[in-house]
């Protein structure tokens, strides 16, 4: 069986596409700035962050969680002046933190046991949203009512 001349072999690609070079090539720099980094960060905080590009001088670290995040705001001074003595840092002069979402887990198995509300509940909240001069906040407790109704039939 003859192969299909049309299909090229990756490496190839990636050898002769500069814009599939120029992204290896970043992947690999990243990866590099990361390790350098993370040497310059208490263990247990450099399992939680990472940077995510470095650019001009402006640094943006990602974490996964606010707690690291936190804990990296507090030490940026000492942060940056460390980062200044290293050679593959010595031009940053900001750094960015953000916090990565986290993906949604959704399991779909999952069935609601709360039982539905009551009908007179339900007029509570309607009798109650009639008194709020916050007509946003009126409206939103007469929606809620409204969905609890539909709760309740199948």
């Amino acid at each position: 069986m003859a192969m299909d001349q049309t299909i090229k072999n990756i490496r190839e690609i990636m050898r002769h596409n500069k814009d599939v070079m120029s992204l290896a090539e970043n992947a690999v720099q990243l990866l590099e700035l990361n390790h350098i980094f993370k040497q310059l960060l208490p263990s247990k905080l450099a399992n939680f962050c990472q940077i995510r590009s470095y650019r001009n001088g402006a640094m943006v670290l990602e974490t996964s969680t606010g707690s690291a995040a936190t804990q990296l705001r507090f030490m940026q001074p000492q942060l940056l002046t460390k980062l200044k003595k290293s050679t593959k840092f010595s031009a940053v002069q900001t750094i960015d933190i953000k916090i990565a979402e986290q993906p949604i887990k959704m399991d779909r198995s999952y069935t609601r046991t709360a039982k539905p509300v009551s009908a007179g509940n339900r007029q509570a909240l309607k009798d109650a949203a009639a008194e709020i001069k916050d007509d946003a906040l009126a409206m939103s407790m007469i929606r809620l009512a409204d969905t609890l109704e539909k709760y309740g039939k199948d």
